[in-house]
């Protein structure tokens, strides 16, 4: 009995193999550390967002300045990584401001950003979203 069951061990052990290699952080290069990647954090009005991929969103007022707090993703890389950066929040029309607003970002758009303590989208933010 205890041949038969030693007779699986390399069949199981290969297996086990394949699947945790699946699970290894991966770098674009193929190489075996993750790329590096900061969050898109925005912090304000003492609140701090969690960015989303929505950019067309229904904008409200000016909501005065946000900021996106340094990063430095890969310590000990030899750079400084990202300063802060300086940013505008404006309103989402129909969405109350401790729930989201949406930033300035790169080339004219408008970044969806949703407060950390959310846990559920509420409905009116779920139909910007799509439901997501």
């Amino acid at each position: 009995m205890k041949a038969g069951r030693l007779a699986w061990a390399p069949a199981v052990a290969a297996v086990a193999a394949a699947l945790s290699a699946g699970c290894a952080p991966s770098s674009p290069d193929g190489g075996a550390q993750p790329a590096p990647s900061c969050a898109y954090v925005v912090e304000y009005d003492g609140r701090t967002y969690l960015g989303r991929e929505e950019t067309t969103v229904p904008l409200g007022r000016s909501l005065g300045p946000a900021t996106r707090p340094a990063c430095d993703d890969t310590p000990g890389d030899g750079d400084d990584g990202e300063g802060p950066v300086a940013t505008t929040a404006y309103a989402v029309r129909g969405v109350d401001p401790a729930v989201a607003v949406a930033v300035a970002d790169d080339g004219g758009t408008h970044r969806l950003v949703v407060a950390e303590s959310v846990e559920d989208l509420p409905t009116e933010l779920r139909k910007l979203t799509g439901g997501s």
